[in-house]
């Protein structure tokens, strides 16, 4: 294969992979640290700024409530309060109005935390600085302290305690090392050396076990998430070190459970792409005679709880989270399905792991037997614990019926290829003029772009902005298949879906072409960098979050090996050249050229996207902005941040600021450079 361009330009930068605190590469950020100091302290962006931080202040201020753990008495979730900025463990008894903090880490943030059924002893995973790299504590809270015992290795935990509340099985990687996460059983009172591995696997395995309990403690259910698009779910009996596989080598994702009787039951894809609740009879385990208990419908099925009598299901349908429930008759087969009254929103997760994982799905647990409670939220609404009784509204913890006021609409436009492809607008004039609009998406992973409550969003609409939220295809928005159109080799149609739907904003009146922003974060991140480089054109100005842009490199970086499955492999001849087609890097043409304003941000202790990625695009598009460029290209750099799981409050508020600073002065610019063209065009007449 011969040498690109591109290629020198990598040689070029190969320097920038060195230590940030060390010259030249310090050197370097600090001068792009003045420039965004300076940017700060200029008159017109600092009146934008002072606005954007003021409405972010506003949207921040709300509580943030995370997905229900449901213990005795009632439930455990990972919080946001009212004016703080860090997340905390709270507790709500039943009937009880009140939410009490529980558990707080002041000089670290709360990855994670499982609790034991009694809701007494916690396990918590925290980390420094948004590395995520956890570090696990046992906590007893009847008592108020820590127990002794340090876990290592414990990112993105999966636990499972054991009845009588002894210890717990846990998900660890020996020697804090990336890959080759396994299994582990631990007891209260042991050191972490004298854990016994109950799931091995080798040391650069990027298979992702996670691991959950019978009711009797004697067998665990172990899914194994390969890639983004394959479940296998097998059965280890504790005693015997028997296991029974369940599904294998099926590309398809499920989520199995034990009822409170020791059933199995769960969503699967297997022969569903929107997926299906079936019933597992051990005496007959495979796939072929599976009880099927709810058939494939349009609602894409995510997860589910499984009591005896009755399974809550959680999934999506048009970007909004739905809950139902599915009642079983004696024999456990279906009576049939109801759908909770939910207006357009979003049902919350668990832990957004780096990896896919059964704790990466939306939550819905049962509270009794026949109530379920799940946490909800929509974009301008911030989340909220509901209880849910079929036959009668979801209500608040409270007991009061769900009441909530939205400026959320769902629509559509139709890709290029004629797909039409769904939309979130969070619109404050439904049909009214164009007005400035940021647009997000994803588009990745089989994970889908929803209606969550976001500061952002909230904050851009008290502005009189419009946000806009794509459905693109490589998300999980219409199922299985929806993915599978937007990975590996089809990745350049996440891309092109995208910029379709800032065309078709533009030719519909949403906005126009000098008052548009984009942004995303992460795989997101990918799709702004790979637009800016493909349609420099689209917008007015863009916002790359913790991206990725070195695409023949990103194996090689951090954690970076998990999603070969979405991105492809570079080792792989046959992977290369259509990897280098879409690599913002390497798809970077010749200078001078001409882009809109941008403002890239990383984390300096990001340990899922290198901080390389952002720093070489910053570089690489300085290198080709010709030396008149009145347009904007800024670095901002979380020093104490990582890839902004958990990002506190405060520095939420100050990055976002930056952000919008940068759009609002790039829309201002365009409009006066328009009156100029204008007044121009008129004396010439």
């Amino acid at each position: 294969m011969s040498a690109q361009p591109s290629d020198d330009l990598l040689a070029g930068l190969a320097w920038m992979r060195g230590d940030p605190e060390r010259a030249p590469l310090a050197d370097w950020l600090r001068d792009r640290a003045d420039e965004l100091a300076a940017f700060r302290e200029a008159p017109e962006p600092r009146g934008h700024r002072a606005r954007a931080a003021a409405a972010l202040r506003r949207a921040a201020a709300v509580p943030l409530h995370g997905a229900p753990h449901v213990v005795r008495g009632g439930v455990l979730s990972l919080d946001r309060l009212p004016g703080a900025s860090t997340r905390t463990i709270s507790w709500r008894a039943r009937h009880d109005r009140l939410c009490h903090t529980v558990h707080a880490e002041p000089e670290a943030a709360i990855d994670w935390f499982h609790p034991a059924p009694s809701g007494r002893l916690l396990v918590v995973g925290t980390s420094s600085s948004g590395s995520e790299r956890s570090v696990g504590a046992i906590v007893d809270l009847s008592r108020g302290r820590r127990l002794s015992e340090r876990l290592e290795g414990v990112r993105s935990a999966s636990v499972a305690w054991l009845p009588d509340e002894s210890g717990f099985l846990y998900t660890r990687y020996p020697g804090d090392r990336d890959y080759g996460r396994e299994i582990w059983r631990h007891r209260l009172g042991t050191a972490q050396s004298e854990d016994e591995r109950v799931w091995g696997q080798d040391a650069d395995a990027t298979a992702w076990p996670d691991v959950e309990l019978s009711p009797d403690g004697t067998h665990a259910l172990v899914h194994v998430s390969i890639g983004w698009t394959r479940t296998d779910v097998h059965l280890l009996d504790l005693q015997s070190g028997r296991t029974i596989t369940l599904v294998e080598g099926r590309d398809s994702l499920t989520r199995f459970h034990f009822s409170p009787g020791g059933a199995i039951a769960g969503v699967t894809g297997v022969d569903a792409p929107y997926g299906r609740v079936v019933r597992v009879d051990l005496a007959a385990p495979a796939s072929e005679d599976w009880i099927e208990v709810l058939a494939e419908s349009d609602v894409v099925l995510d997860d589910c709880s499984v009591g005896d009598r009755t399974v809550f299901v959680v999934g999506e349908k048009d970007m909004s989270g739905v809950v139902g429930v599915v009642t079983l008759d004696p024999e456990g087969a279906a009576r049939d399905v109801e759908w909770a009254p939910l207006p357009i929103g979003q049902i919350a997760s668990a832990v957004p792991t780096p990896g896919q994982s059964t704790m990466r799905t939306r939550v819905v647990r049962h509270l009794d037997a026949d109530t379920a409670v799940f946490t909800w939220s929509t974009l301008d609404a911030p989340p909220r614990l509901l209880t849910w009784t079929p036959g009668s509204p979801p209500c608040d913890w409270a007991g009061d019926p769900l009441a909530v006021t939205s400026a959320v609409r769902a629509t559509q436009v139709v890709a290029g290829d004629g797909e039409t492809l769904p939309l979130l607008l969070l619109d404050p004039q439904p049909e009214g003029p164009p007005l400035p609009t940021l647009l997000h998406g994803y588009g990745g992973f089989g994970l889908s772009s929803t209606a969550a409550y976001s500061e952002v969003a909230a904050a851009w609409l008290a502005l009189g902005g419009r946000y806009v939220v794509a459905g693109l295809r490589g998300g999980r928005e219409r199922g299985a298949d929806w993915h599978e159109q937007g990975r590996l080799d089809r990745r350049q149609r996440v891309f092109d879906d995208f910029a379709d739907v800032a065309d078709a904003l533009v030719a519909d009146g949403v906005c126009d072409r000098g008052r548009l922003a984009i942004w995303g974060s992460s795989n997101g991140g990918l799709l702004i960098a790979a637009t800016l480089v493909q349609r420099p054109d689209l917008c007015a100005a863009a916002h790359a979050a913790v991206p990725m842009t070195d695409m023949l490199g990103y194996h090689r970086l951090s954690i970076a090996r998990l999603w070969m499955g979405d991105f492809g492999d570079p080792e792989d001849p046959d992977h290369r050249d259509w990897i280098r087609a879409y690599s913002p890097l390497h798809g970077l043409g010749p200078a001078p050229a001409a882009f809109p304003d941008v403002i890239v941000t990383t984390g300096r202790h990001d340990t899922r996207v290198d901080p390389f990625h952002s720093y070489a695009f910053v570089e690489a598009l300085r290198a080709r902005r010709s030396a008149e460029a009145t347009e904007l290209l800024l670095l901002g750099e979380d020093l104490q941040g990582g890839h902004g799981v958990g990002k506190p409050a405060d520095r939420l508020i100050e990055e976002r600021a930056d952000v919008f600073a940068v759009m609002f002065t790039a829309f201002a610019r365009r409009a006066a450079e328009s009156d100029a063209l204008a007044s121009t065009d008129s004396d010439s007449l």
